[in-house]
């Protein structure tokens, strides 16, 4: 079964920042222009990795949901550890959040930095 996760960055000068790290991202994403002028992270190829899409953005705070194939030839560990990773060079905080349908809670799996407050 695939599963789904939901990632919040604190970007406050925008995500441009991430431009040089595209390519480290485990999945094929590119910044385009939402249609406020915001750059965003946009999936652009189809992939047996995983789906990401741009959910909300709120001030500095970006969501996006990532749903980790379970046909992916990576363990969702290394898929969401690499995504970390991508974000983490560009020092963005961000924390990623396995969404779990069953149970009435969620499990975040990765705190980079992200405020106690937030």
């Amino acid at each position: 079964m695939s599963q789904d996760f939901e990632i919040e960055i604190i970007a406050k000068s925008g995500l441009s920042v991430l431009r040089d790290y595209l390519n480290t991202c485990p999945i094929d994403l590119d910044l385009v222009e939402d249609n406020y002028g915001r750059l965003i992270l946009k999936q652009t190829k189809v992939s047996l990795i995983a789906g990401f899409v741009c959910e909300f953005i709120e001030n500095d705070i970006f969501e996006f949901s990532i749903c980790v194939s379970n046909k992916s030839l990576e363990s969702v560990e290394s898929v969401i550890n690499k995504f970390s990773g991508f974000l983490a060079s560009a020092e963005l905080p961000h924390k990623i959040t396995e969404i779990l349908y069953e149970v009435d809670f969620n499990e975040e799996w990765v705190n980079y930095r992200w405020p106690k407050n937030t």
